[in-house]
């Protein structure tokens, strides 16, 4: 048997080219690895950008897969058919595997690098690259490297690049008080600025990175926003420059705080539902001793059951017996951009059983008054007498910076209302109110 030292010595370029193959193999299964997801909603929009502010590009069916490239706030980035890259609500998807993503950061090192449409010289050429450019690679093969570009996907010659061991940067997706909030939900016609998202964000004389670029921002650079081409926003920095910024890079924003929702359907909304009260904050309590702030998060429990069936994204400002502070609880939706914020009470009355029925509290009549108009529409279903709506300067509303209401669901120290507000049916009909008047709200 010949010895593996005498065997290496006499074919030492068989040896290297195997290992040159199986490097070669293993660096492209690594930047292949993906998180695959799969559609749990009927119908999902696929959208240009991480938020309910970007177009529509196309929508997935129910049961249809899709690859992960990276995750922003509470959005996928996900490869489609024809090399096109959009961006799906995270909550309107089901992980079936789960291995992070092995995308890597690259800088081109060539004077510039063609962008094709597939990896070959003689393809349709997409753009180009200066050198310095920072790029991320998502596959190799045969010495092409496919990257992300503009919101699809695009090849370079591998070797006009060098690949590092950074992973690019994103923001993971949470559903706590702790997570980063969704993109500003704006349309074109609402916009009056745009904030970048990434150092270097680079301004181009035209609407594709195939111009010429003439300043560059750091993060978190406002710019204010004159008009829009496709995916590009055309702006104007505070030294007077103008030119354009590609969509997937900023994120747009009113003025002012938002004060109306994008989201086109329930499904695509975020709600922050607050059960009032908690812990050591009891609340109000029944004739017979009853804790309000049971009655609230059983409510609470009830709603966001039926919203969650229904595809919204819902968040809690508590899920158990806990104390919350008042001041988070409107923080929490504000770092959201919650679609709407509802806060669930039982009020009370001097003398028992003196008073009795629902009202719906707002504080902004700019902000507050739509989403409180379409609840109170379908709280007057409720088998408890509807006082209407009503102002309210309450914290949770005053400070709150989204769509805001808060719901008194009926009187706890009533006995016949409090017949009601312990009944898991009476819970259940409030579910239903607030589902249809949240339908009804985002239509």
């Amino acid at each position: 048997m010949q010895k593996p030292l005498s065997w290496f010595k006499h074919y030492p370029a068989v040896i290297i080219l195997a290992l040159l193959v199986f490097v070669g193999l293993f660096a492209t299964h690594a930047l292949a690895a993906y998180q695959q997801i799969t559609i749990k909603a009927n119908v999902v929009n696929v959208r240009q950008g991480p938020g309910l502010s970007y177009d529509v590009m196309s929508q997935a069916n129910k049961g249809e897969t899709m690859n992960v490239i990276s995750q922003k706030n509470n959005w996928y980035q996900v490869r489609l058919s024809g090399d096109k890259i959009g961006w799906v609500a995270s909550w309107l998807v089901d992980n079936t595997e789960v291995s992070a993503t092995s995308n890597r950061v690259a800088k081109v090192t060539n004077s510039f690098a063609n962008v094709r449409q597939s990896s070959s010289a003689d393809s349709q050429l997409l753009g180009k690259l200066n050198q310095g450019d920072e790029i991320t690679v998502l596959y190799q093969q045969n010495g092409w490297s496919q990257i992300k570009y503009n919101s699809a996907v695009g090849w370079v010659q591998s070797d006009l690049i060098e690949v590092s061991d950074q992973a690019p940067a994103t923001v993971q997706k949470t559903t706590t008080a702790e997570s980063e909030s969704t993109d500003t939900d704006t349309s074109s016609s609402a916009i009056k600025s745009v904030t970048t998202q990434l150092d270097n964000t680079k301004l181009r004389t035209g609407p594709d990175v195939s111009y010429q670029y003439t300043q560059s921002y750091p993060a978190n650079t406002k710019l204010t926003y004159i008009n829009k081409s496709g995916t590009w926003y055309q702006v104007k920095d505070a030294d007077g420059n103008t030119g354009y910024v590609a969509s997937w890079v900023v994120t747009p924003s009113e003025k002012n705080e938002v004060v109306k929702t994008s989201a086109t359907s329930l499904s695509e909304a975020t709600i922050v539902l607050d059960a009032g009260h908690g812990g050591t904050d009891v609340g109000a309590l029944s004739t017979k001793s009853k804790y309000e702030k049971d009655y609230t998060l059983a409510t609470v429990d009830a709603i966001a059951k039926k919203l969650k069936a229904a595809g919204a994204n819902v968040v809690l400002t508590r899920s158990n017996d806990s104390f919350v502070d008042l001041e988070p609880r409107p923080a929490l939706a504000n770092k959201l951009k919650a679609d709407a914020f509802i806060s669930v009470h039982f009020d009370s009355s001097n003398e028992a059983n003196e008073a009795s029925g629902t009202t719906t509290y707002y504080y902004s009549s700019s902000k507050d008054m739509s989403l409180a108009k379409a609840i109170n529409n379908q709280t007057k279903t409720l088998p408890l007498n509807n006082r209407g709506i009503e102002y309210g300067n309450y914290q949770v509303l005053r400070d709150n910076q989204r769509p805001a209401v808060l719901l008194e669901l009926g009187y706890i120290n009533s006995d016949k209302d409090f017949s009601y507000i312990s009944s898991a049916n009476y819970q259940a009909k409030v579910a239903d109110a607030v589902y249809t008047g949240l339908t009804d709200y985002f239509k």
